[in-house]
């Protein structure tokens, strides 16, 4: 069985960061490199590689999906993103995170009063220190351009789905429709 950090048998330990820091405590090159990046990463964070401007000015967004650059390192005032944790609103000076997203609305402030809203299938946001935020999702549609008949229709067709499932797969498949169609009908009741 494995022994803790302090090396002895009575307190056991079963955590990966435990584990993974008692191990570079072993191997001093692995201990000296993880140290040594710790210190690059803390001389970045102070450089003034343009951050500090970015930071001044508002946040910095990348909105992409594969085919199309919707913000390409734009300034904007906040975005929302719809977080598979809940909603999340990134702002100048928010820590660095990942969050993976879930289907539902992409709000971004240009400003006070213009502000642009997208219906997202899903994907990833990523917010770094220096005051840039990346949005990268496989489909982006403005909902003004989503049309509530076939978003109507397509909750009727997987509902209809998932009532007549034969199996798990079937069942699951339509779900995941549904719940797209779902968020969709409610990024059309915000224009209203």
């Amino acid at each position: 069985m494995w022994s803790g950090i302090s090396g002895s048998n009575s307190r056991k330990s079963n955590f990966p960061a435990t584990k993974r820091l008692a191990s570079l405590s072993r191997n001093p090159r692995c201990y000296w490199m993880f140290r040594a990046t710790r210190f690059v990463r803390r001389a970045l964070r102070f450089s003034d590689a343009g951050g500090a401007a970015a930071t001044k000015d508002g946040l910095v967004l990348r909105f992409n999906t594969p085919t199309t650059s919707i913000h390409d390192g734009d300034t904007v005032k906040m975005v929302l993103v719809p977080a598979v944790s809940g909603e999340m609103g990134i702002l100048t000076g928010h820590v660095p995170a990942i969050a993976q997203l879930k289907p539902g609305v992409v709000t971004v402030y240009e400003t006070d009063s213009d502000i642009k809203r997208y219906f997202v299938s899903g994907g990833f946001a990523v917010v770094r220190e220096d005051a840039t935020a990346s949005v990268s999702v496989p489909e982006a549609v403005d909902i003004e351009d989503l049309d509530p008949a076939a978003v109507q229709a397509g909750i009727s067709k997987y509902q209809g789905e998932i009532a007549n499932a034969k199996d798990d797969e079937e069942k699951t498949n339509a779900e995941i429709g549904l719940e797209v169609h779902e968020a969709m009908q409610y990024a059309i009741s915000l224009t209203k």
